[in-house]
């Protein structure tokens, strides 16, 4: 498997909004007030629980006072919603063209985080790319393994 990228952002800031009311008004509001205070957002994700969901994204850790200023208005108008903040990740991003016709390559490289005991804390793709959130410690390991096992 050739791929075009594999690389790491270790200047991020994951965040994990949980109890966000499962209806697109609140959750457009929501993106709003980020997007007013200049936060970029990457990496959106979500979980659909029966009465709620749980959304996490990421951002660059130089957003962190226009984050935290944001988030500050988001818990103000909505009070259900608890969000919480990791500051110690980073992102690691495999991309690849040969990655839209090829089926497995996201089993290969769970199994190769897997053997080599790398936890993730969050994951995205799209047909030619996989980003992973990881605890910061795992970053450059997970670049060489995958690197060395995806060749």
């Amino acid at each position: 498997m050739t791929f075009t990228r594999i690389e790491a952002d270790e200047n991020i800031i994951q965040v994990r909004m949980e109890n966000v009311e499962k209806n697109s008004l609140p959750v457009a509001d929501i993106f709003q007030t980020f997007a007013k205070y200049d936060v970029n957002i990457d990496m959106i994700s979500s979980v659909n629980y029966e009465d709620s969901l749980r959304m996490d994204f990421t951002c660059d850790d130089s957003s962190s006072k226009a984050l935290n200023e944001a988030i500050g208005e988001v818990t103000e108008k909505h009070p259900r919603i608890h969000i919480f903040t990791k500051r110690n990740v980073g992102k690691l991003i495999v991309e690849g063209e040969e990655m839209r016709d090829r089926p497995g390559v996201a089993a290969e490289v769970f199994a190769i985080l897997g053997k080599h005991m790398i936890p993730f804390s969050q994951v995205t793709t799209s047909e030619i790319s996989i980003s992973f959130v990881l605890h910061k410690k795992y970053i450059e390991k997970a670049l060489t393994v995958i690197k060395e096992e995806m060749k």
